[in-house]
């Protein structure tokens, strides 16, 4: 399973495979967005294995090619929450790192040892639920990796790139529309996985966690 013809591998199948099981596991739960992460790369690690999955390589943007885009993302660096190597093995230090430093010196020719890249975004680790602002922000971040990956790199197979959303809010349901909607016309190489869940944490009328 999870292999195609002539035994490449399906990576797109497995990424989303781990993500609807997670979704349906995790909705329920209630904790803050760390946790959920350690949760959504147990998944990844039970599909890919534990020696292809990390969190938040740091990547420094100030050097890449100006655009609206960079300046609409600001900051220095980007750092994708959850990603997918292409082979077995790990080796992500810092960008800046003086025993081993990028040799591009922003860390973005990792994205060529990467099968995936991905953000995630969980409703009921924030009080006021998803916030579609933050979320398009999430979108123009990797999509920022993409274009300035294929400016360097022209003809190299780029990651794929996921947009990761559990809506299980205690109280507010997200409207996925206008995010897909986004996606599609700003950030079409980013996919949105956006999973909605009955199953949501339980939040009481007077607002309080009695143990």
């Amino acid at each position: 399973m999870g292999r195609g013809i002539m035994g490449q591998e399906q990576v797109a199948i497995k990424f989303e495979a781990a993500w609807s099981v997670f979704a349906q596991t995790c909705s329920h739960f209630w904790a803050p967005e760390p946790s959920y992460q350690a949760w959504f790369a147990h998944y990844l690690i039970s599909q890919f294995g534990i020696d292809r999955v990390a969190r938040e390589p740091i990547i420094h943007i100030k050097n890449f090619s100006e655009s609206a885009l960079k300046a609409k993302v600001g900051g220095g660096e980007v750092r994708p929450d959850v990603v997918v190597t292409r082979e077995p093995g790990i080796m992500m230090p810092h960008y800046a790192n003086r025993l081993g430093k990028a040799s591009d010196l922003s860390g973005l020719g990792l994205l060529k040892d990467l099968a995936v890249i991905s953000e995630l975004k969980i409703g009921a680790s924030a009080q006021g639920g998803l916030s579609l602002k933050s979320l398009k922000r999430d979108a123009d971040k990797l999509t920022l990796l993409l274009t300035e990956f294929q400016l360097q790199h022209p003809g190299t197979e780029p990651p794929l790139a996921y947009l990761c959303v559990l809506d299980n809010h205690g109280r507010k349901q997200f409207n996925p529309d206008a995010l897909e909607q986004y996606c599609a016309a700003e950030a079409p190489g980013v996919k949105p996985l956006i999973a909605s869940t009955d199953a949501r944490p339980v939040v009481s009328a007077d607002r309080f966690i009695t143990r």
